[in-house]
C-alpha cells in the first residue's frame, strides 16, 4: 500500500475538509491517504512572520512521515513553505503545490495566470515562479481581494470571483490556463473548466496526483530529488539531524 501524507501548514483544521475532498475525487483506491494540520500556529501564512512559526512543526511532520513508511509528503500551500528545507531532511520525494501546478500549467498552455488570495502573495510567489525557471509563462497575477479563511467559508463569494479575475487574465493579460493560487480555493474547478472554457488548475488534486506517480517512481525505482549539492542532508555528526 503506497501512503501519502498531506501536511496543511497552519494551526486550524479549517482546511482540512475541503482539501480531503478535493483528493478523495481523484486518489488511487491503492493509496492511502492523510491529511494533517499543524497543532498549534496561524490560520494561514500569507506573512512572512506566519511562515516562520509555522516551519519547526511542519519539518518536524515530514520526518516524522518518513520514519513512519509513507512514500511521499505534500506541502499544502501555495507558498511552497519550507520546501527546500524538507527536500533537505527526508530521502522519499517532496512535493511542493506550487511548483508543481506551474510546471503542469506551463505544459497546458503558452502562458498562465496565478490568483491570488490577497495581494500581499504576490511578491513572495512570483519569486517563487522565476526560481522555479518559468518566468516566461506566466501571463500574470490576478487578486480576489479575499483572505484564506473567507475563501473557505464563502464558496459562492470565492467562485465569483474567480470568474471575474479569470476572465480578466485571458482577456487582458492572454493567459490561456488559470491557476488557482491557494488550496482554500479548492473544490470548483470542475464548474469552472465549463464556465471558463479553458484549464484550470486546482492545486490540491493535481499536488496529489502528481504526489501519487512520485511515490510510484520512488518505490519501484529509487527516483526522488538529488542528494548531490543543493538538497544534500545535514550531516548527522553535527548533531541536528536525528
Amino acid at each position: 500500500m503506497t501512503k501519502i501524507l498531506y501536511i496543511i501548514p497552519v494551526g486550524t483544521d479549517l482546511y482540512d475538509k475541503l482539501c480531503w475532498k478535493a483528493i478523495k475525487e481523484v486518489k488511487r483506491p491503492d493509496v492511502e491517504a492523510e491529511v494533517v494540520h499543524l497543532k498549534s500556529g496561524p490560520p494561514h501564512v500569507e506573512y512572512h512572520y506566519y511562515e516562520h512559526i509555522c516551519m519547526d512543526e511542519t519539518l518536524q511532520l515530514v520526518r516524522k512521515a518518513e520514519k513512519e513508511g509513507y512514500d511521499a509528503v505534500i506541502l499544502g500551500c501555495f507558498y511552497d513553505p519550507g520546501l527546500r528545507e524538507a527536500r533537505e531532511i527526508v530521502k522519499m520525494p517532496v512535493i511542493g503545490m506550487a511548483e508543481t501546478s506551474c510546471h503542469i500549467a506551463s505544459m497546458l498552455g503558452h502562458r498562465f495566470s496565478i490568483l491570488v488570495g490577497r495581494r500581499k502573495c504576490i511578491p513572495k510567489m512570483e519569486d517563487n515562479v522565476h526560481l522555479y525557471g518559468l518566468e516566461k509563462n506566466l501571463a500574470s497575477f490576478r487578486s480576489l481581494e479575499l483572505n484564506p479563511v473567507q475563501m473557505a467559508e464563502d464558496p459562492e463569494r470565492l467562485k465569483e470571483a474567480i470568474t471575474r479575475e479569470a476572465r480578466k487574465a485571458v482577456e487582458e493579460d492572454g493567459a490561456e490556463v488559470v491557476v488557482l493560487g491557494c488550496g482554500a480555493q479548492s473544490g470548483l474547478v470542475k464548474e469552472l473548466i465549463k464556465d471558463l472554457k479553458l484549464p484550470v488548475i486546482d492545486p490540491v488534486p493535481v499536488a496529489w496526483k502528481y504526489a501519487e506517480m512520485m511515490a510510484d517512481l520512488y518505490k519501484k525505482l529509487g527516483l526522488t530529488q538529488s542528494k548531490l549539492y543543493g538538497y544534500e542532508a545535514p550531516p548527522r555528526e553535527d548533531g541536528w539531524l536525528k
